[in-house]
């Protein structure tokens, strides 16, 4: 039997699109990507904390740490720019994987700056010269909640402030900075005795966020959640209605096309 041109492509076609859904199946329905603070050593930091709370309520959720220097010092600025490169690569990564999934982003202190930018855009010093968002549209459409935890760009009077600063960050935003397109879905904790997202003199209240609004952050996270629970659904992304899916990786695929022309 030959197979003609035509019905080549077609073959092709829906075994990649088996292929495809086979991958969708293995998606999760929650990610939480965690930005760490300066100096702290590669993985969550302080977010962990958040983290871990939101991953701990909801069954099967999955997370994936910010990779960035953290550097601080000479090194900050450039630190930044790439952390606001690293959001925004690692967000459309998992995108283009699992469109379905919804995604949940927590930073603290320079990891809060990083996601702040990536989501709301700079400009912030030489490690960001532009106003618009650096995330793609596609995870502007996944995420559902942004938690930042001692973020140098706090300033007062912003909608989604939670804490009694009203002092502004080493790195604050201008006078009468929006972030029109995710203000509903942020919470920025941040009190007066900060040294770094306020003008205060405690570190000990820096690294305090997690154990003091750890539990307020979760049920924001949570409530958000519920709003597009008509596309989260339990467990990961099945799709049983369409029967069994038997995927082939692209090498694979066109070996078995050239041998199915020949028959």
């Amino acid at each position: 039997m030959k197979l003609t041109g035509i019905s080549i492509s077609i073959a092709a076609t829906a075994l990649l699109a088996g292929s495809s859904n086979a991958l969708r199946q293995n998606c999760p329905n929650i990610h939480i990507f965690g930005a760490r603070e300066t100096t702290a050593p590669p993985g969550f930091g302080s977010a962990s904390t958040v983290v871990n709370l939101v991953r701990r309520a909801n069954r099967q959720a999955t997370s994936e740490s910010i990779v960035y220097p953290a550097a601080g010092g000479n090194m900050y600025a450039a630190s930044v720019a790439a952390g606001v490169a690293a959001v925004a690569n690692q967000t459309d990564t998992f995108n283009q994987r699992c469109p379905d999934s919804k995604i949940v982003m927590v930073g603290y202190s320079q990891g809060a700056q990083i996601i702040d930018d990536a989501f709301c855009g700079g400009p912030d010093g030489s490690s960001l010269n532009t106003t618009s968002a650096s995330v793609s549209s596609g995870v502007s459409k996944m995420v559902a909640a942004i938690i930042l935890m001692g973020d140098p760009r706090h300033v007062d009077g912003l909608p989604f402030n939670v804490g009694n600063a009203t002092a502004s960050g080493f790195a604050a935003r201008p006078a009468g900075f929006r972030c029109p397109a995710f203000e509903d879905i942020i919470q920025s904790y941040c009190d007066a005795e900060d040294p770094f997202c306020a003008k205060g003199n405690s570190t000990a209240t820096h690294q305090g966020y997690g154990r003091e609004y750890g539990r307020a952050a979760l049920e924001f996270v949570q409530s958000k959640l519920k709003v597009s629970r008509a596309k989260v659904s339990n467990g990961p992304n099945f799709h049983t209605s369409e029967g069994p899916r038997v995927g082939l990786d692209g090498k694979y695929l066109w070996i078995f096309l050239a041998g199915m022309a020949f028959l």
